[in-house]
């Protein structure tokens, strides 16, 4: 037997079983949201969203759907927030509608951040319980323990659960940090307390876990920053970073200083993010040293700094729409340095780099990540999570809070630090794990999955809606319009074609294609009894004869949309 599994004698499992659902956040990347089970209550774990893909046309956002939670609505102990990123916290405002007696525990710049959306969706009357390192809360059945950890954003957690089954140690997202530059260190010596006393189960985060070495630490991209700052005198600098990490704004902002550089801040939620850390007090800022985005011509370049939002060229954002030029506060040229202290998201990567081109063809200097230091990981890399693993020394481990090959890799490097292969477990969104005497398995599925956002409407898009949308994307719309009279169905104006996205407008071959298109309607209506056919199989069979048509003519498959009138 491996020395991890000797020391974990005492993390044997208790009478009743514990139950963890994943309900979001494995074998993905974001809507992060797991449930513990035991006795009569249930503890949630983050309730986070993740943006649409590129088959989701329209839709805002993606939530966890909370089917299977509404189940056990009297049992549900309290919220745990990890920390304040919206992959974590995204999506709670949608939960305090459903559930809105549930109580949010978090620290307080988590809830600080959380707040500005609970305005946004009209809840006043959340039930906010704020944490730190070492608070420890009875929820029900579970006692909950909140250990601090390193990560991109301030006020980030691990959680330790225990219950009649044992401990079970969640990570949080983290990264191993020994010099950060906020206030914040890891605990890392609790760690070590909790694996001397015995880890049931450690979930740990699996994000970076394809990295070898170290993740590189925040205060090595100071010195970098330190240096562009330095390199840039008489240039504008325009930064964009990620408007959650408090930690490298403030350090963003003390060099702007200290180069007697003012500081304009363009984007709602960088903005929202500095007024949050100043009023829980883990930012003193100089307000003095701020000037409104409308007066940035009125300085010198080299007096000026402009904290921007758009890393991850989201259409809307400041620093996408200064590259298109779109941005009428301010004009980019070749005096000016843009700092893209971030890396790319998976699934981003083109918006970025056309974000970066942009900002090139417009004369700027670019500074990016594959180019210097200036952004550093806030997960982990494959010696740090060794390093949690040998701490911890867990029974039973459980990858979270990655794609399904990042949960493999894991699981790997789990075995290979001494848990048994058949104490591993690799979820995926539905799963009910149990561990009881008989050792860990995935014993169900319940239902779970993503609630589509747009706009207003919550879940109401279908797949058929989406399918819809993405023809009218790829192959447009081919609507034929007839009128008929209401009692003798004689046609008494058409057919019409309205197309967008189909044919070019005043092609000659397309023209014609239109007109074919007409008579073969006309004549399967002529063909046809109207008085003893149904408006829906009339469609229907319209329908059929265009999409044949179309296809055998264009190889094009457009949304085709017959509507029949009565007169």
């Amino acid at each position: 037997m491996s020395k991890s599994n000797k020391n974990n004698n005492s993390a044997s499992v208790g009478k009743k079983k514990l139950n963890v659902v994943f309900m979001g956040g494995v074998g993905e990347i974001g809507k992060n949201m797991t449930l513990f089970e035991y006795g009569k209550s249930v503890v949630v774990l983050d309730c986070g969203l993740s943006f649409p893909t590129s088959d989701m046309p329209g839709i805002d956002v993606v939530i966890p759907d909370f089917g299977y939670l509404k189940t056990k609505r009297e049992q549900i102990k309290g919220l745990i927030l990890t920390h304040g990123h919206e992959d974590h916290i995204g999506a709670v405002s949608f939960f305090l509608k459903e559930f809105p007696k549930v109580p949010v525990f978090g620290t307080k710049l988590t809830l600080g951040l959380l707040q500005h959306k609970l305005i946004e969706h009209g809840i006043t009357s959340a039930t906010l319980k704020e944490v730190s390192d070492r608070t420890i809360c009875q929820l029900g059945d579970f006692s909950a323990e909140f250990i601090n950890v390193t990560h991109s954003v301030a006020g980030s957690l691990a959680v330790c659960l225990t219950c009649g089954a044992g401990k079970i140690l969640h990570t949080g997202d983290f990264k191993i940090d020994y010099t950060p530059i906020g206030p914040e260190t890891m605990n890392l010596g609790r760690f070590a307390e909790l694996g001397k006393q015995g880890v049931l189960l450690l979930m740990a985060d699996s994000t970076n876990v394809d990295h070898e070495g170290y993740t590189l630490s925040e205060s090595v991209v100071a010195e970098t920053m330190n240096k562009v700052f330095a390199e840039n005198k008489g240039r504008r600098l325009i930064v964009a970073t990620f408007a959650s990490n408090i930690d490298r704004l403030g350090m963003i902002v003390d060099l702007a200083i200290k180069h007697k550089r003012k500081i304009a801040v363009s984007g709602k939620s960088m903005a929202n993010a500095l007024e949050t850390a100043e009023r829980i007090g883990y930012l003193a800022l100089d307000r003095a040293q701020f000037i409104d985005i409308n007066r940035v011509e009125d300085f010198d370049d080299g007096k000026i700094c402009i904290l921007a939002t758009g890393t991850q060229g989201e259409p809307m954002s400041s620093l996408t729409r200064m590259a298109s030029g779109e941005f009428n506060k301010v004009q980019v040229g070749e005096n000016d340095t843009i700092v893209l202290s971030s890396s790319q998201i998976p699934g981003n990567e083109r918006d970025v780099y056309n974000v970066i081109n942009n900002l090139y063809r417009l004369g700027a200097n670019v500074i990016y990540n594959k180019l210097e230091a200036i952004h550093s990981s806030g997960h982990a890399c494959q010696e740090e999570l060794k390093l949690i693993q040998s701490l911890v020394k867990p029974k039973y481990f459980i990858p979270v809070h990655g794609e399904y090959r990042h949960l493999k890799m894991h699981a790997q490097l789990a075995e290979e630090m001494g848990v048994r292969k058949k104490n591993i477990v690799l979820p995926e969104v539905g799963d009910s794990v149990t561990i009881d005497g008989s050792g860990i398995k995935v014993k169900a599925k319940v239902e779970a999955g993503a609630v589509l956002v747009d706009g207003l409407g919550i879940g109401d898009i279908s797949d058929f809606v989406l399918k819809d949308r993405l023809t009218m994307s790829e192959d447009g719309i081919l609507i034929i319009a007839v009128g008929v009279g209401k009692e003798t169905r004689a046609i008494l104006s058409g057919p019409e074609l309205i197309s967008r996205g189909c044919f070019t407008m005043g092609d000659e071959s397309a023209v014609q294609m239109q007109e074919e298109i007409k008579a073969l309607v006309r004549q399967q209506l002529d063909a046809t009894p109207l008085l003893q056919s149904s408006i829906p199989a009339l469609k229907q069979s319209l329908q059929k004869l265009v999409r044949k048509y179309v296809k055998a003519n264009l190889k094009r498959y457009p949304l085709i949309l017959p509507i029949i009138l009565e007169m």
